[in-house]
Parts: structure tokens; sequence; C-alpha cells
């Protein structure tokens, strides 16, 4: 007998032998053994997943002179003559060729005569969604009202080409994508019965490539098989022009570990061995995606993968964050979009790869402010100055021996020839010239005014209050007669507390807009590093606007203000 490819050799010929299809089968056969025939099935789903089989076995179950368990017998005259397809009462159509209108009334003229042998007559037509418009509307009334004996089954990978008209006159069956387990154990099963020796690896590779398509996975083992030698990872790879999974592995690596020379070097590698960019980016983002579903899932134990590629994908997912994993994804999905409109596709790779290995990891910002707190926590506080025990004492001067460092706050002495900059207009007066004895006195009364400047007290802001409002005026005099309504709650830090009573919402509204305003006035005039943070009188329910403004939290603001950040 001459050689058959796979994909014939071991086509199902029972509703069992289906792979990947249990949701389906099981309806056919409860079916025909309860005797319920639809006068219409259409079959629809992706490439390979069995829909012509399945309409074949349906065929043969239906013309069966002895069924069992709702499958053919396969040894009865009916069986057999379909099997090799010289059967009179299953004609198979091609709706890509018999598109026409004068097709589809020639069909209508063969549906009236009775089958030769058996029940039914069947017709089977393969992509449906090829007929013409005219050809759909001259079936329809045949469709709707057929003779008891004709059966009609419809495949399609295409299903929203098709007429409402013609759905609502079929039963619709969607077949699903086979997963990649069940391809790579059904290529194992065929790999024992024929003999050839495969690696379980190898088997992954294959379901992979074939993208829940059994008969393309079947196809490219004999791709494989044609090699002559063991079907194993290395084969696979040669063969099919695939890249190495653990140059991904070693790639992900480098990115992680934030070295873009070992990612320029496993892309060179990758290209040298004859990989395609693009096939290269898109084994790159499924692997991404296993990570990304182990990650989510606590462990790589769900994933349909070889065992060893598996625990190595657990390790992984557990050194990367989800954050970052959706970055490289999204990157990596833009990057496949711009390769197609490249001149230089390895270029734009490794652009995009050293990118990704030179951006910094993800960070919670509840991480970020807990380790602030623990920071603060473990810095040393500094001591309080002791008490002088007498004036002379008091007057003594520093041991250094230059005016201006001694009029200098402390821990700014390591910088003499940098001026100090003042922080209020009492401030002026040290840099001029003075007794000794007074640049002595001058320098404490310094530093305790830049600390006041810095962070003032409740009462200077109450003292001056009324004075920052109206030079607010000045600028804004709307502003001004919002902020005369305010109370001053307490401050704390740099954080100044204002409250609002109920019926003031939109004057609270307007101090929320514009506190940037009243802060860099207020530090113009006195020195005064302050965040404002409006709030509603107790009792009183806070303006709507005030829950969108999440800055005003002092613990967050006091951090944008220490990094200098903003909040995104």
């Amino acid at each position: 007998m001459a050689y058959q490819v796979t994909a014939r050799k071991w086509r199902p010929r029972q509703f069992d032998e289906v792979v990947g299809q249990e949701h389906i089968t099981a309806t056919l056969k409860s079916a025909v053994h309860s005797g319920r025939i639809a006068q219409c099935y259409l079959f629809c789903g992706p490439r390979g997943v069995g829909k012509t089989t399945t309409a074949r076995i349906l065929a043969k179950v239906l013309n069966c002179a002895d069924p069992r368990d709702g499958n053919p017998c396969e040894a009865c005259d009916s069986c057999k003559s379909i099997a090799t397809s010289t059967s009179m009462n299953v004609l198979e159509i091609d709706g890509a060729s018999n598109n026409s209108v004068d097709d589809v009334r020639e069909l209508r003229e063969v549906v009236r005569y009775a089958a030769t042998a058996g029940v039914y007559k069947i017709y089977i037509i393969d992509e449906v969604h090829m007929l013409s418009t005219a050809a759909f509307n001259a079936l329809l009334k045949t469709l709707e009202e057929p003779p008891e004996h004709v059966v009609f089954i419809f495949a399609t990978t295409e299903v929203q080409s098709v007429p409402d008209t013609i759905l609502s006159r079929c039963q619709r069956f969607n077949f699903r994508r086979i997963s990649t387990g069940q391809i790579a154990a059904h290529l194992g099963t065929i790999a024992q019965a024929e003999g050839i020796e495969v690696e379980e690896g190898a088997l992954h590779l294959l379901a992979s490539r074939a993208d829940g398509a059994l008969r393309d996975a079947e196809s490219l083992l004999d791709q494989v098989v044609s090699l002559g030698a063991e079907v194993s990872q290395q084969a696979v790879v040669q063969v099919l022009g695939l890249v190495d999974r653990g140059l991904y592995f070693e790639l992900l690596d480098a990115m992680r570990e934030t070295a873009p020379a070992r990612v320029l070097d496993v892309v060179a590698q990758a290209v040298d061995e004859g990989a395609d960019i693009e096939e290269f980016v898109y084994g790159l983002v499924e692997l991404l995606r296993h990570l990304l579903f182990a990650k989510i899932q606590g462990g790589a134990d769900e994933l349909d993968m070889a065992e060893d590629a598996r625990q190595r994908c657990g390790e992984l997912a557990a050194a990367m964050e989800v954050e970052d994993l959706l970055r490289m994804m999204q990157s990596l999905l833009d990057l496949e979009a711009d390769l197609k409109r490249s001149l230089q596709p390895r270029f734009r790779l490794e652009i995009a790869l050293v990118h990704l290995a030179l951006m910094g990891r993800s960070v919670d910002v509840g991480e970020l402010l807990r380790r602030l707190q623990l920071l603060e926590s473990a810095a040393p506080r500094p001591a309080a100055p002791l008490p002088p025990r007498d004036r002379s004492e008091q007057a003594a001067p520093p041991a250094s021996s230059n005016p201006t460092e001694q009029a200098l706050p402390r821990g700014r002495s390591e910088q003499p020839t940098s001026p100090p900059v003042p922080t209020s207009p009492n401030e002026q007066d040290v840099t001029a010239p003075c007794a000794p004895a007074q640049q002595q006195v001058a320098a404490p009364a310094e530093s305790s005014n830049a600390a006041s400047a810095a962070a003032p007290s409740f009462d200077q802001v109450h003292t001056n209050w009324d004075e920052l409002v109206n030079v607010v005026g000045t600028t804004k005099r709307s502003l001004a007669s919002f902020l005369k309504v305010a109370t001053l709650e307490s401050i704390e830090g740099h954080v100044l507390k204002l409250s609002f009573d109920a019926d003031q919402r939109f004057a609270m509204t307007q101090v929320l807009k514009d506190r940037k305003i009243i802060e860099e006035m207020a530090e113009a005039k006195y020195g005064w590093r302050l965040r404002l943070d409006v709030v509603a009188k107790k009792g009183e329910q806070p303006a709507p606007q005030e829950a969108s403004q999440p800055e005003s939290d002092p613990t967050l603001r006091s951090v944008l203000d220490a990094f200098d950040g903003e909040l995104v």
C-alpha cells in the first residue's frame, strides 16, 4: 500500500477517537441514540480541529446497519463505502468551488431523490461560508423544509460570514482549539504505535507550534520524522526553524539582572542560528505569557508544557513581578507591529530588549512607604544642646577661626566656599560686617530662624495669616476671599490643615484647586515650606473634589516632597 501521511492514516473513525471535542461528540452520540436527528448541522471552528472528520463519522453512524453506543460499526457495507468515499448516499461538496446559485439549484433538484441504501442522504458542504449571497438565498427554502431523508452538514472556519438566516435553520456546534497537552499526548500515542523514538519536550514543541490544530501537529511530526533521526528537541528546532527555549530563559535572566551585553549576545546567537526576528519575538511573548500565568496562579503546575520547562518557568516567575511582566509583554506586542514596517528589524529588536533590560524594576508604593518609615526610625536623632553654665561659656567662640563658618548652620560647615542662603529677611544682617562677639551670638539665632522657616509653628502661621491672605489677594482676589472663610486647624511638620463649613463647599473646592499659589507665596514671603491640607469640619461631609485628590494625604505628600516627585 502507498505511503499515507499521519493526518490521513490516523484520522478518527469513531466519535470516541476525536481528540479534544468531547462536548460535541457526546451530544451527537446521544442524539443518534435517541433518534433526535436535526435537518441541518453547522460545525464551526479553527482549522485542523476535526470538523470534517466529525461530519463523516456522523454520516456513517446515521446510515450504519449496526451502530454501537452511538458509534459506527465500521463493518457494514455503508460504513466501508463512506470510509472509502464511494458511497452514493454521502456527497461531499467544496463550497469554495461550488458557490454559485446554479450549483445550489442543481443540489435542490438532487435532494428530492431518496437514498439508494440506508436511511439518510447526507450532504456535507465544506467551507460553506464561500457560497455567494444568491446561493445562500436559493438554499433557504430547502433548509427550512427539506425531505425527511436528507441531512445537511455544513463546516466552516468563518462562521461570521454565514448569513443569520442560514444560522437560524441549523444546529450550531462550536469546535474549540485543542490544548497543547492533548496534542502532545496524541502525538506520543502515534509515535509509540509507529515505533518512533521521541522526547517529551519535542512533542510539546510540536504541539505548541501547531497552535491548537491537531492536523497541523501531525503534519509537523511527519516533517521532523523525515529527517531520519530521533525526534528530539534539537531536531524540532532545526527542522522547523524554531528558537531554542533555553535562549529565552537566558534572555530573561539577563534582563532581570540588568545585563544589556548578555541580551545582545543572546540575540546575536539566535540570529546566527537562523532564527527569524518575528518568530523570535513571538516565542518570547509566549514565554512571558506562561510566566504571567504562573505568577498570578502562584505556581507553574497548571502550565501546559514539558516538566523541565514548567519547573524553569516556576523559578523565573517567582523572581519577577507582575508589573514587570505586563510591561515587557506590552512593549513586545508593540514591537511586533513595528517589525512589519521596519527596515532594520534586528536593530529594532535590540533597542527594545536593551531598553527593557535597563528599565528599573517596579516597586509598590506601600513597600516604598514602609522602607521610608524604617529609615526614619533608624536614623540617629540629634542630641539636644546642653544649657550653658554661665554667660562666659555662652559667649565662648567656636574652635573655627573663620567668621563666615561660625555663621553657618550646623551640617553645612563642610562647604565653606558656598555662602549661606538667607531664608528670611532677618537673616540679611548675618552677612553684614560686625564685631566677632556679635557674630558669635548671631550664629545660633540664624540656625533657629532657618529651622522655623523650614517648619513654622502654628502660632507663627496664625499671627501672619491675615497678612498672607492679603498678599494672595494682590494676585488673585477671589482666592483671598475664599481663604478668609477658612479656619486654621493645626500644623504637622510642613502640612497646614484648613477646614471649611458645610455651606462653604465652593470655597473649599477653589482653595483645594489653587493651593499651589498659596504655598508658593508663603515660601516667597516668609520662607515657609507649607503643604495645604483642605478638609471639611468634623461632622461634615467632605467635598467630592477632596476624594479625587489623593496627594492631600500627609504621608504621601511628604514622600513626594522628599523625592521631588509627582503622583501619576
